[in-house]
C-alpha cells in the first residue's frame, strides 16, 4: 500500500476519566447537551456533555439513565479524541498519481457526480455498488441509502460480517429477534452466558448479572474460553469451538428423557415437537456428550441447572454463530427454551438482539424502497468474489461506514478485489486501510457535531434524540448534506423532494414511533426513552411466524455436521471482540512493527515448542499471518484466541480467516478458521 504510508492512522486513548475538570465555580455561558454514543454496540450508552463557550470542558455518563447508569467504556469516552485527533480528516481528499491532494467540495461533487452519471449511462447503476455497514447507529446516516435507490438501484450486500445468522434462526423461530429488558434479568433464577463476554462487550450487563448472583441466581457461562465474566460465574463449562449445537442437543435429550418439559407450551404454543422429539430420540447421547468436549457429569449439571431452576434465561453472544452450521446452533438453543418453557416468561428467555425500536421505524421510506430502483446483491462475506468474478461489470464503490478492507475475511484477496474496481469512494473520519486504496475520501460529521436518532443497541429497548454539541472543523460535512449536494448536482429530483431536510427525513422516519408515544419529533430531543411494553417479549404467546407459534428446528433437515480435524491446520483459531475498540476504530494504539498477539494455554504451547513471547508464523489455507505468542491458560486446548481490529501495517486476522457463508442468514464464518504454527 504505497499512497498513504506516512498518514498516522493510530488513534491515540485519551484517557479522560483523569482529566475531568470540577465544574463547580459555574458560569453564565455552560450548559450540559444530552448525547449517546452511537457506536453499533450492545450498550448504546447515555452521555452528558458540558460545554463552557463552546468548548467542551467535561464529558460523562448520565447517572439518571436506568441502564448505562453514569458510566462510559473506554471505547464511548474515546469518542471526543476521534473528533480532536490531529490525523483526522476535515476536507475532501483525491488521489492524483498515487499521492493524496487537497480538493475543494465544488469540485469533489462535480467529479464525483460526473462520474456516477457517466457509469450509470455506459453500464447501468447496478455497476456501482453501495457498500455500508454499521460503524454508526445514528438514522441520518442512513440516508446514503436512499440515496442509491433513487440513483436507480445500485449493486449491495446482504448477509451479515456480524450477527446474520442468529437474526435470521430467531426470526424463524419466534418471528423476531427481541430481547428482555436488562432489569427482567433479575427475575431469572439461573442465568446462561452462552458464547458471550459482556465484561469486554456489555460492559453494562456485568452489574446486572453481579446484583442477580447476590439474590440468589446462579450465574453460568458457556465458552471455549475461560473469560472475564467466567472468573465471577458460579459455573463454567468449556465447550469446543463450533459444538454449541450439538451441546444444546445433548440438553435436549436429557430433558425429553427426563420428561423436564413444559408440556402446556408445547402442546399450545410449539409447532415441530413430535420431529424435534423423533429425531433427538434416535441420536446417542454419549457421543453428542463427546462432540462437545465436556464430560457427562457436566452436561447433566448443566441441563438440570437449566431445566430444573426455572425460570431460566439464557444470554447469546454471536462468536457460536460465526460458523457454516451458526444458525442452527442458534436454533437449537431457541429450542431449548421453548421446550422447557422459558418463553414469554418473566426471568426467562433466549436473549440474542433486540430489534423492538426497529419496529417502529419507517423502514420503506429509509431505504426509499418505493422508488423504481433496480438493485442487484452479492452474498457480504463473498464480496472478493464477487468483484473478481464480475471484473468488467462493476465499474465503481461507494463506501460508508465501513473498513471493509479490514473486515472482510481473507484479507489479501479483499484487497485484490477492491483495488480492481475503477473508481473508488470512501465517506470516513480517517484515512483508514479502505479509504487509503480509494480514489476520494470524503470527511464527515462525528456524533457530537450532529442532531440524530440513536436506537441501535442490540440489547436494550432505549432510544436517544441526540443534540449537536460542536460545530464540526474544516470543511467536514455529514452524510446527509453530501449526498443532497450530490443530489442537486445529478439532477435527482425525486430524491430531492423527500429528502431534503435533515428534520423532515427524522420526522417521516419515526412517524410510527411518534404515533405510538403520542408526541412531536422536538418533545424526543435531548431526552433517553423507551417504549412501554418491551420488557418481556412474547409474554401473549402470540408469536410473530406465519403459524402464530414457536417454531421448532427440525434437526433431521437443518443440522450440520462439524468439520472434521484437519491434519495441516490442527489448530482453531478464534477471533474474538477487544475491549478497547469496536472492530478497527480505535483500536490501532501502536507502533507499525507490533504483531497481533495470539493466546493459547501452556498445552498447546508445548505441544509446538513455544515459549511466551515467541514470534511466530501461523498459516491457513488462505495465508499467513506474523504473530506474538502469549500464555492464557483460560483458552481451550488446540485452540488460539486473537482479537480483532488490527490494521495493515500491523497485518490483521483476517488475513488468516476464511471466505464462506453459514447455513442461514448469508453469516461471515470467520470462526471456522483453522492453521498451523510456523516458527
Amino acid at each position: 500500500m504505497p499512497v498513504a504510508s506516512n498518514i498516522a492512522l493510530f488513534i491515540r486513548p485519551l484517557k479522560l476519566y483523569n482529566s475531568f475538570i470540577d465544574l463547580s465555580w459555574g458560569g453564565d455561558t455552560m450548559k450540559t447537551i444530552q448525547t449517546a454514543c452511537p457506536l453499533d454496540c450492545f450498550d448504546v450508552c447515555s452521555i452528558k456533555v458540558t460545554l463552557d463557550d463552546d468548548k467542551i470542558l467535561h464529558v460523562k455518563g448520565d447517572e439518571k439513565d436506568p441502564i448505562t447508569k453514569g458510566f462510559i467504556c473506554k471505547k464511548g469516552l474515546q469518542l471526543l479524541e476521534r473528533i480532536n485527533h490531529p490525523q483526522r480528516l476535515t476536507t475532501p481528499m483525491k488521489k492524483v498519481r498515487g499521492e493524496w491532494v487537497p480538493i475543494s467540495w465544488e469540485n469533489t461533487i462535480k467529479e464525483i457526480g460526473d462520474k456516477l452519471l457517466e457509469i450509470k449511462h455506459n453500464y447501468g447503476s447496478t455497476a456501482v455498488i453501495h457498500y455500508s455497514e454499521d460503524a454508526h447507529g445514528g438514522l441520518l446516516k442512513n440516508i446514503d441509502t436512499a440515496f442509491f435507490n433513487a440513483y436507480g438501484g445500485a449493486t449491495v450486500p446482504k448477509g451479515s460480517l456480524c450477527w446474520g445468522a442468529g437474526i435470521e434462526a430467531q426470526t424463524m423461530d419466534f418471528g423476531n429477534a427481541l430481547g428482555h429488558d436488562p432489569y427482567d434479568h433479575l427475575h431469572a433464577k439461573t442465568l446462561i452466558i452462552w458464547g458471550r463476554n459482556p465484561s469486554f462487550t456489555n460492559a453494562h450487563l456485568v452489574p446486572f448479572l453481579k446484583e442477580a448472583q447476590k439474590k440468589g441466581t446462579k450465574i453460568i457461562v458457556i465458552d471455549p474460553v475461560k473469560t472475564a465474566t467466567a472468573s465471577f460465574a458460579d459455573y463454567y463449562y468449556q465447550v469446543k469451538p463450533e459444538a454449541d449445537g450439538y451441546l444444546a442437543m445433548a440438553m435436549g435429550k436429557i430433558i425429553l428423557e427426563e420428561k423436564a418439559y413444559d408440556e402446556i407450551f408445547i402442546k399450545n404454543y410449539c409447532n415441530g415437537f413430535d420431529e424435534y422429539k423423533q429425531y433427538l430420540n434416535g441420536l446417542e447421547l454419549q457421543a453428542l456428550i463427546e462432540a462437545t468436549g465436556l464430560a457427562k457429569k457436566e452436561v447433566y449439571e448443566l441441563t438440570s441447572l437449566y431445566a430444573d431452576n426455572k425460570p431460566s434465561c439464557i444470554i447469546l453472544g454471536y462468536g457460536l454463530q460465526r460458523y457454516r452450521n451458526g444458525g442452527n446452533n442458534i436454533r437449537l438453543i431457541d429450542a431449548l427454551g421453548a421446550v422447557t418453557g422459558n418463553i414469554g416468561i418473566s426471568g426467562g428467555g433466549v436473549n440474542y438482539a433486540n430489534k423492538y425500536i426497529a419496529g417502529y421505524i419507517d423502514a420503506d421510506y429509509v431505504s426509499n424502497d418505493h422508488s423504481a430502483s433496480a438493485s442487484v446483491s452479492f452474498k457480504r462475506p463473498l464480496f472478493a468474489d464477487y468483484v473478481l468474478g464480475n471484473k468488467e461489470q462493476i465499474r465503481g464503490i461507494f463506501v460508508t461506514k465501513s473498513n471493509l478492507v479490514v473486515q472482510m475475511p481473507n484479507t489479501q484477496k479483499t484487497i485484490k478485489a477492491f483495488s480492481s474496481i475503477p473508481f473508488k469512494v470512501v465517506i470516513d473520519h480517517f484515512m483508514t486501510d479502505t479509504a487509503a486504496l480509494a480514489d476520494y475520501v470524503l470527511p464527515c460529521t462525528g456524533i457530537y457535531e450532529e442532531e440524530d436518532f440513536i436506537f441501535s443497541s442490540m440489547w436494550h429497548s432505549h432510544f436517544s434524540y441526540t443534540e449537536k454539541v460542536l460545530d464540526a472543523p474544516g470543511s467536514v460535512k455529514h452524510e446527509f448534506e453530501i449526498f443532497n449536494r450530490l443530489a442537486h448536482y445529478m439532477k435527482m429530483k425525486d430524491f430531492l423532494e423527500n429528502y431534503n431536510n435533515p428534520k423532515l427525513y427524522l420526522g417521516r422516519s419515526l412517524k410510527p414511533l411518534l404515533e405510538k408515544l403520542g408526541c412531536s419529533l422536538e418533545e424526543l430531543k435531548g431526552k433517553r426513552m423507551k417504549l412501554e411494553g418491551s420488557d418481556i417479549p412474547w409474554q401473549d404467546k402470540k408469536f410473530a411466524t406465519a403459524s402464530g407459534k414457536f417454531q421448532l428446528i427440525n434437526p433431521a433437515i437443518e443440522v450440520i455436521e462439524i468439520n472434521k480435524k484437519d491434519s495441516d491446520f490442527p489448530l482453531s483459531f478464534l477471533t474474538l471482540h477487544p475491549k478497547s475498540s469496536l472492530h478497527s476504530q480505535h483500536y490501532m494504539d501502536t507502533a507499525n512493527d507490533r504483531l497481533p498477539e495470539v493466546f493459547c494455554n501452556h498445552k498447546t504451547m508445548q505441544h509446538w515448542n513455544l515459549v511466551e513471547g515467541d514470534d511466530v508464523s501461523l498459516v491457513s489455507a488462505n495465508g499467513k499471518l506474523k504473530v506474538k505468542m502469549l500464555l492464557d491458560d483460560g483458552v481451550g486446548d488446540d485452540i488460539l484466541v486473537s482479537y480483532e481490529g488490527w490494521w495493515l501495517k500491523n497485518q490483521g486476522v483476517n488475513n488468516l480467516t476464511p471466505e464462506g457463508i453459514s447455513d442461514l442468514g448469508d453469516q461471515a464464518i470467520y470462526n471456522n478458521c483453522r492453521c498451523r504454527v510456523e516458527k
